[in-house]
């Protein structure tokens, strides 16, 4: 379908770069969405218009360009009230969206596990929810049923009651999700290991990070598009020293990302909250790395995560051409420049990586006896051993180790911590 893209601004402020990359970014959202975008639009007001929010003047223009193209929806980068967004469509005859939907539309396509899939419908219903509105005769109240008496229910209110039940019912299912997920990483943490979760904007690289660390052993899903992978992936990596950690790459982020989704999704983005260590990726390339940036900084925010050790990752080093670009790379970040497409520098990070998960490691010294065999695997599988020494009554390990995992594996070699 033919579409038209429209960012609003105000005149008072002054135009930057900023807007014309939000055209650009919504012109790829629409075409990961499908869309065919045919034109893109920044339109400057003195002030925003409560009815259609461009004004009439610019709707009747809107409407001309329409007829011109052919085009039969229109998108705005801003978020449009339910009333704007009716108002629009019946004066411009065709189909009118503002981000939020798109980016939900692009979650709704994408989602591939039953989680990811619910968590869009119901990001979906309560957008919808948040949209109806009665007009005309076809939210007119309905009869009374019963002997023909009583005005009976209004057709909004029905619709807005089916959707409360299937907003009830879908979040009764992905908190027994949450719950489900509670219980693995209980059993996760019976077996500890340094959990890092990799964040960062949409289409950064972290999929294609994480095929790398673990050798592309999972074909993990990566592509060069806008939210490639909503669904969550946690994959064992081995650490330079030895000992593993426990690698999640997460949905992307992106600027204006609907709240109902961050409602949403909040199941899943949560675990970044149980992490040790945050990757948070940056597009090198991109010349609205800092942009990107605060926007992801900002959902974490929202997220409440706080207090967990980051490292500034930045990505795609292969792909920069210009020196200009990779500018920004403040001092204060201590960036990690890798191109997870060749590996470059990939080895550097896990180094930093390991220095940042061993502030809770401490050394420890545990004699394993005879016949334990299954117990000594799991210490080289979960700790970095530095010594073994062979002896009559076993095997006596040097070791770092956290605690939780140290009180483990002395129980199972049968000592006490």
């Amino acid at each position: 379908m033919k579409t038209i893209l429209i960012a609003a601004e105000l005149k008072k402020k002054r135009p930057d770069a900023a807007g014309e990359s939000a055209l650009e970014e919504l012109w790829r959202l629409a075409e990961t969405a499908g869309l065919e975008p045919v034109q893109k639009i920044r339109v400057r007001l003195n002030a925003w218009n409560p009815a259609t929010l461009i004004g009439s003047g610019k709707v009747e223009e809107l409407k001309g360009l329409i007829a011109e193209l052919g085009a039969g929806a229109v998108i705005f980068d801003e978020e449009l009230l339910p009333a704007q967004q009716r108002n629009l469509e019946k004066a411009l005859g065709v189909t009118v969206a503002d981000r939020p939907r798109l980016i939900i539309e692009i979650f709704a396509m994408r989602a591939r596990t039953r989680e990811g899939k619910l968590q869009a419908r119901l990001a979906r219903f309560n957008y919808s929810l948040s949209r109806l509105a009665g007009h005309g005769g076809g939210m007119d109240q309905q009869r009374g049923m019963i002997g023909g008496r009583g005005s009976g229910e209004k057709k909004i209110e029905y619709d807005k009651r089916e959707l409360r039940v299937k907003i009830t019912e879908l979040e009764r299912e992905i908190d027994a999700i949450r719950r489900e997920r509670s219980t693995q990483r209980g059993k996760r943490d019976s077996v500890p290991m340094p959990q890092v979760s990799i964040v960062g904007y949409t289409n950064a690289g972290k999929s294609t990070l994480l095929n790398y660390l673990t050798g592309g052993k999972h074909a993990i899903y990566a592509d060069d598009k806008l939210f490639a992978t909503l669904d969550p992936s946690t994959k064992r990596v081995r650490l330079p020293a030895g000992g593993w950690a426990l690698f999640t790459d997460t949905v992307g982020f992106i600027q204006k990302l609907p709240h109902d989704l961050i409602a949403a999704f909040r199941a899943t983005l949560e675990e970044i909250r149980y992490s040790d260590l945050i990757l948070h990726v940056h597009d090198l390339s991109s010349p609205e790395a800092q942009r990107q940036h605060e926007a992801v900084i900002a959902t974490l925010a929202e997220l409440e995560v706080h207090d967990i050790p980051v490292i500034n990752v930045f990505n795609k080093a292969d792909a920069v051409k210009d020196a200009a670009v990779s500018a920004w790379a403040p001092g204060r970040l201590r960036p990690v420049v890798v191109s997870a497409l060749t590996g470059k520098g990939v080895a550097g990070l896990l180094s930093s990586c390991e220095r940042s998960l061993s502030r809770r490691w401490r050394d420890y010294e545990l004699t394993v006896p005879p016949g334990s065999k299954g117990a000594i695997k799991e210490i080289y599988d979960s700790c970095l051993v530095q010594k073994a020494s062979y002896g009559p009554d076993g095997v006596t390990l040097r070791f770092r180790a956290t605690p939780e995992n140290y009180a483990r594996v002395s129980k199972r070699s049968g000592n006490t911590p």
